[in-house]
């Protein structure tokens, strides 16, 4: 027949390993559960710009945070504007829709003009490798139908 103490430890020691058993099941239930887009550490960088004021540029930031929040288990890291960079990439963007390379910015510039037309570059860090992580996003900001105007996702590629 088992003292006491010792049926009193074997319930102890049965109590701890469920404690530590359900504890491991809600961690790893935890670190699997896909996380939303975190951009709460992200290095905003965006240059003087001859073309959209400070509250455009905000935006085009914001727009890039919705278009990616589908990104689970990513953290954006730094969105970069620089009108210098971003203008070339846009001249480049125009000669390949011009000569049929079929760029939907340059199509977008094509029905819009140049003036709306921002690259933004995002560097992220996934959980899980994908291939856009560090990427270049190109945005137009166009009217909408109350009369404002907001940004739209044209295209995305390896920046």
């Amino acid at each position: 027949m088992e003292s006491h103490s010792a049926h009193s430890w074997k319930r102890l020691t049965r109590a701890i390993v469920a404690v530590v058993v359900v504890a491991a099941v809600v961690v790893g239930v935890w670190w699997l559960w896909p996380k939303p887009l975190d951009t709460s550490h992200t290095k905003v960088e965006i240059s003087a710009s001859s073309k959209f004021a400070d509250a455009q540029l905000d935006d085009l930031v914001q727009a890039s945070y919705r278009v990616n929040a589908g990104m689970k288990n990513c953290s954006v890291d730094k969105v970069k504007y620089d009108e210098r960079q971003s203008e070339k990439i846009v001249d480049m963007e125009i000669d390949a829709d011009a000569k049929g390379h079929g760029s939907a910015l340059g199509r977008a510039i094509g029905e819009h003009g140049r003036d709306g037309a921002a690259v933004l570059f995002v560097d992220m860090t996934c959980r899980d490798p994908v291939d856009d992580e560090d990427h270049e996003e190109e945005f137009m900001l166009l009217p909408q139908a109350d009369g404002t105007k907001a940004w739209e996702l044209q295209d995305r590629g390896n920046g």
